[in-house]
C-alpha cells in the first residue's frame, strides 16, 4: 500500500471555523499539547488569507531573545521605530511599557497584519505576557496577534476573552474523530475499514502526530501498530527509512531549533545538504519550511527523538556536533547561543573566546545566573588562559550588583594577568584591570583617580571593555561625599577628566562643567551656573554624551524655575523627553522621569509624577544602584507633597542607610530637611530643630542653600528659630533671602499650573483626543475612530502637550484620569 504524499495537510472543519475567528479579536491563543498540528494549521490558514504575516518561532526562555526577534519583524514596517524598540529592550516596568506601546502605536501596518509567536510556551516571561496584554488593548485595528502555545497564556486570558479581546482555540479543535481519520487516510491514498478506523482512534485518541506515524506503518504493513510507543513509531516509520547520509544529517542538524540552508551546508559540508533537505521535505511531514523567515524546522517531537539518539551516540559525537553549532553561531555574531553550545559541549575555551568577542554586549541581567554558572563551572586552569574574559566577567558582576563576586573576580583576573607572557598585551590588560577596579571606589573621586591614572599609563589606546551606561540627573549628587570639600572636589574633577575621557573614548565629557554649574546653583549663584552649563553642553555634544546633556537640561530647567520662567521650564522638559523619544536613548528613561518629577513637585503638581515614583516602586524600575538615593530624594518630596508625614518619618532611617552606601551627602541633606518639615507639620518643634541642624551641619560647610530654598515654605518657621544660633545665622540669611525672591515667582507658577485650568484650555476636539489617549488607544486607532488622518492626531497631540506643559501621552493619560477621578 502506497502513501500518496507524506505531507498532506487536512484541517478539521471545526478547527477551520475557529481559525476564521482570528479576524474577530485582536488576540487568538492556539493552545494544545505537542504534536497536535497547531503550527501547521495556523500557517496553512494564513497562507490562504490576504494578510501580511509576521512570524516568530521562539527557541528558548530568553525574553531578550524574544524581543530582538520581535523588533526584527517590525523592521519590515518601520525600521526606525523597530530600532528604537530594540534599544528600549524588554519593557519590564511601566516606564518602558508606555514607551514601547507608544512606539508600536505609531507604526503603520499596511493592510491586515497577523503577528504570530510560535512555541510561545517556551518563554514563560511575565513581563512579556503583560506587554502582550497591553498591546492587545491598544493595537491598531488591523493588527492581529496569534500565540501558538502548549500551555495557557498568562493569567488573564479568561478576562480578555470576556471583554472581547481574545479567543482561545483549544485542544478539542485538533482531535480527529473516527470519520475524520477515514477522510484523512483516504486523502493520503489509504482506505480504512470501520474497524480499523475505530482501532486507530482508540490507539491515538485523535492525536494527529500518532495518526501520521501510524499511517506510515499502516501503508507498509497493512495493520494498526497498537503497542508501539511514540519513539518506537518514529524509529520504525521515519528514521529507519532514511538513507545513511540523511540519518547523519539529521543527527547533526537536530541541535538547532530551526536552521537555514546555509547553516545546513556549514554543519554538513561533506554531504549534499540541499538534496538532503529536499528529500526530507518530500518524504515526511516532520520537517517544515517557514516562508516568512526562510528557515526549516524539524517538528519538536522529531527533534526530541533525534537529540535522545544523539546522546546515545556517545559524548564525543555529541561534543563535536555542539562545537560545530557553537562555531556557526559565533561566526554569525549570535554569541548567546554560541556560548550555550560551547557550554553544553564542555568547550570552555571557545565559550570564553565568544564572550570576549562580544565584549559582554549581549549579556544582560536576564543572563546573570547563566553567566555565573559558566564561570563557576569553568576549570580554573582554563580561566587562567583567558584573563580578558575574567576582566569582562568582573565588570558584568559589578553591573549586576554582585559586589562580593565582583571583588573575587577582580582578584582572580589580576593574578592571571600577571602570567601573560607578551608585555604589550599584559600592559593593556593591566590598564583595563585598573579601570574596572575603579568601580569599587565609586564615589571616592581621589581613589578612582588613582586607578584611572594607572590605567592611562598602561593602556595603549582606549579601553575595550569599559561600558558605563550610568545616567544620573546630577554630577554633584554623585561625588558629594565629604562636607567642606566640594570646591576641592570640583577642582580635582576638572583636572582629571581630560585623562579619563581619553581612556574611555570621551565618556563623561562635559561633566566637570556640570559639576561646577551645580555647585554654583546650589549656592544660589545662578549666572555662573548658566555660563558653565553652556560649556558643558558644547563638550557633551562634541563627544556624543547624551547623559551629560540630560544633566545640563535638568539644571537649566531648575534655573528657569528659579527665574519664574514657566514656558522655558516646559520647553526644557520637552527637550529632556526628546532625548528619549527622538533619539531612542531609552537607557535614560527613568532618569528623565526623576528630573521631571523634581520640577512637578516644586510646582505642586503631584498628579503629573509617574506612578512608579509616586508609589515608591523602586524595585520594579531599572534604575541603577547609584541613583537609588536620588530616587529617595524625589520620593521623599512626593510624600511631603501628599501629606504622608508619618510614612516619611518611618522611611527616614532607610533613606539615610541608602544614602550612606557610597556615601551620598546630598541624599542625607534632603532626608534631614524632609524630616524637619514633617516634624514641624506634626507639631514636634524639638525634633524638627534637631533634624534641621543635621542638614545644616552638612550643607553649611559648602554653602549649599538650594535644598533648603526648595523646601522654604515648610522650613521657614524652623529656620527662624535656628537663625538665633550664631553658627548658622549667616547661612540661614542666605537661604531666607533667596527664598524670599523665589517664593512669589513660585506662587505665580503654581497658580498657572493648576491641572483643571490646563485642561480647560483645550478645545473640544483636543479634549476628545485626550480622552481616547487615556483609554489606551493608539494614534492610528484614534484617527480611525474620528475619521481623520493620523497626522492630524499627531499635530493635535503636539498642541495638547504644549498647552499642558507635558512631554508625552503617559503624562496626558495620568492628567485625564486624575481629572475624571476628581470630577465623576
Amino acid at each position: 500500500m502506497r502513501v500518496k504524499a507524506a505531507n498532506i495537510i487536512y484541517i478539521r472543519q471545526q478547527l477551520r471555523q475557529a481559525l476564521e475567528g482570528i479576524w474577530e479579536q485582536p488576540l487568538t491563543v492556539v493552545e494544545a499539547p505537542m504534536g497536535y498540528g497547531k503550527t501547521t494549521a495556523v500557517k496553512d490558514f494564513l497562507q490562504g488569507s490576504d494578510a501580511n504575516v509576521l512570524w516568530q518561532t521562539l527557541a528558548d526562555t530568553s525574553a531578550s531573545g524574544f524581543w530582538r526577534g520581535f523588533c526584527r519583524l517590525l523592521k519590515k514596517n518601520d525600521e526606525s521605530r523597530a530600532n528604537r524598540l530594540a534599544e528600549l529592550g524588554v519593557p519590564t516596568d511601566s516606564v518602558f511599557m508606555e514607551a514601547a506601546l507608544e512606539l508600536i502605536g505609531n507604526i503603520v501596518f499596511a493592510g491586515r497584519t497577523a503577528l504570530v509567536f510560535d512555541d510561545y510556551h517556551l518563554l514563560a516571561s511575565p513581563p512579556v505576557d503583560q506587554f502582550i496584554e497591553r498591546l492587545v488593548k491598544t493595537a491598531p485595528t488591523n493588527l492581529y496577534i496569534i500565540l501558538v502555545s502548549r500551555t495557557q497564556f498568562g493569567e488573564n486570558t479568561t478576562e480578555l476573552a470576556l471583554k472581547g479581546f481574545c479567543q482561545v482555540i483549544g485542544k478539542s479543535c485538533f482531535e480527529f474523530a473516527e470519520k475524520e481519520i477515514i477522510v484523512y487516510y483516504k486523502l493520503c491514498g489509504i482506505r480504512l475499514r470501520p474497524g480499523e478506523a475505530a482501532a486507530l482512534y482508540a490507539y491515538t485518541e485523535g492525536w494527529i502526530s500518532a495518526l501520521y506515524l501510524s499511517l506510515l506503518t499502516f501503508a507498509r504493513e497493512g495493520k494498526v501498530e497498537r503497542q508501539a510507543s511514540l519513539p518506537e513509531l518514529l524509529e520504525k516509520a521515519v528514521y529507519r527509512q532514511c538513507p545513511p547520509a540523511v540519518k547523519e544529517f539529521l543527527l547533526t542538524i537536530c541541535v538547532f531549533d530551526s536552521f537555514t540552508l546555509a547553516q545546513a551546508k556549514a554543519l554538513c559540508p561533506q554531504e549534499n545538504a540541499g538534496e538532503i533537505v529536499s528529500y526530507l521535505m518530500a518524504n515526511n511531514a516532520f520537517i517544515k519550511f517557514d516562508p516568512y523567515n526562510r528557515t526549516y524546522q524539524l517538528h519538536n517531537i522529531f527533534t526530541g527523538y533525534l537529540r535522545e539518539l544523539l546522546e546515545q551516540q556517545g559524548a564525543q559525537r555529541r561534543r563535536a556536533v555542539l562545537q560545530a553549532a557553537g562555531s556557526w553561531y559565533r561566526e554569525n555574531s549570535d554569541y548567546i547561543h554560541a556560548m550555550d553550545c560551547f557550554y553544553e559541549s564542555g568547550d570552555f575555551d571557545q565559550l570564553l573566546l565568544a564572550f570576549v568577542l562580544d565584549t559582554g554586549r549581549s549579556t544582560n541581567i536576564e543572563h546573570k545566573e547563566t553567566l555565573i554558572r559558566y564561570f563557576t563551572d569553568c576549570p580554573a586552569k582554563i580561566r587562567r588562559n583567558h584573563p580578558a574574559a575574567c576582566l569582562l566577567y568582573a565588570q558584568k558582576l559589578f553591573a549586576f550588583d554582585e559586589r562580593d563576586l565582583y571583588v573575587a573576580a577582580c582578584r582572580e583576573a589580576g593574578t592571571y594577568i600577571e602570567t601573560v607572557p607578551d608585555e604589550k598585551t599584559k600592559r593593556h590588560l593591566l590598564g583595563e584591570f585598573e579601570l574596572i577596579m575603579s568601580f569599587a571606589k565609586y564615589n571616592d573621586l581621589w581613589a578612582m583617580a588613582e586607578h584611572h591614572a594607572k590605567a592611562y599609563e598602561l593602556l595603549d589606546g582606549p579601553a575595550r571593555f569599559y561600558d558605563d551606561n550610568l545616567s544620573s540627573p546630577s554630577v554633584l549628587y554623585l561625588f558629594y561625599r565629604q562636607s567642606g570639600l566640594l570646591d576641592q572636589t570640583a577642582r580635582d574633577y576638572a583636572a582629571y577628566m581630560p585623562r579619563y575621557c581619553r581612556i574611555t573614548s570621551g565618556h563623561g565629557a562635559g561633566a566637570e562643567y556640570v559639576l561646577q554649574a551645580e555647585l554654583s546653583f546650589h549656592r544660589g549663584d545662578f549666572e555662573p551656573a548658566d555660563i558653565a552649563l553652556h560649556q558643558a553642553l558644547q563638550s557633551a555634544q562634541d563627544n556624543g554624551q547624551s547623559a551629560i546633556r540630560l544633566c545640563v537640561l535638568f539644571l537649566q530647567s531648575r534655573l528657569a524655575l528659579i527665574a519664574g520662567d514657566l514656558p522655558a521650564v516646559w520647553e526644557l522638559l520637552r527637550q529632556l523627553r526628546a532625548e528619549i523619544d527622538e533619539y531612542g536613548h531609552y537607557q535614560h528613561a527613568h532618569t528623565v522621569d526623576l528630573c521631571e518629577s523634581v520640577i512637578y513637585a516644586q510646582l505642586g503638581q503631584a498628579q503629573k509624577i509617574p506612578p512608579w515614583i509616586a508609589g515608591g516602586d523602586l524595585p520594579a524600575s531599572r534604575l541603577p544602584l547609584l541613583n537609588h538615593t536620588f530616587f529617595n530624594i524625589v520620593y521623599g518630596k512626593v510624600l511631603l507633597l501628599s501629606g504622608q508625614e508619618l510614612k516619611l518619618l518611618g522611611l527616614t532611617g532607610h533613606f539615610l542607610d541608602v544614602a550612606g552606601t557610597f556615601p551620598n551627602l546630598l541624599g542625607q541633606v534632603y532626608t534631614h530637611i524632609y524630616a524637619a518639615a514633617a516634624y514641624h507639620r506634626l507639631h514636634h518643634p524639638r525634633e524638627a530643630q534637631a533634624a534641621l541642624r543635621q542638614a545644616v551641619d552638612i550643607a553649611a560647610a559648602d554653602q549649599l542653600i538650594m535644598p533648603f530654598v526648595e523646601n522654604g515654605a515648610d522650613l521657614a518657621p524652623v529656620l527662624r528659630e535656628l537663625a538665633n544660633d550664631d553658627r548658622y545665622a549667616g547661612f540661614i540669611r542666605n537661604i531666607t533671602a533667596t527664598y524670599a525672591a523665589f517664593a512669589p515667582k513660585l506662587a505665580v507658577m503654581r497658580a498657572a499650573g493648576v491641572p483643571g485650568d490646563d485642561l480647560a484650555s483645550l478645545t473640544a476636539r483636543e479634549r476628545e483626543i485626550s480622552g481616547l489617549v487615556a483609554a489606551g488607544l493608539s494614534n492610528q486607532t484614534i484617527a480611525g475612530n474620528l475619521v481623520v488622518a493620523e497626522v492630524t492626531v499627531k499635530k493635535a497631540l503636539q498642541n495638547i502637550y504644549a498647552k499642558l506643559g507635558i512631554a508625552n501621552r503617559a503624562t496626558l493619560a495620568r492628567l485625564i484620569m486624575e481629572r475624571n477621578y476628581r470630577e465623576p
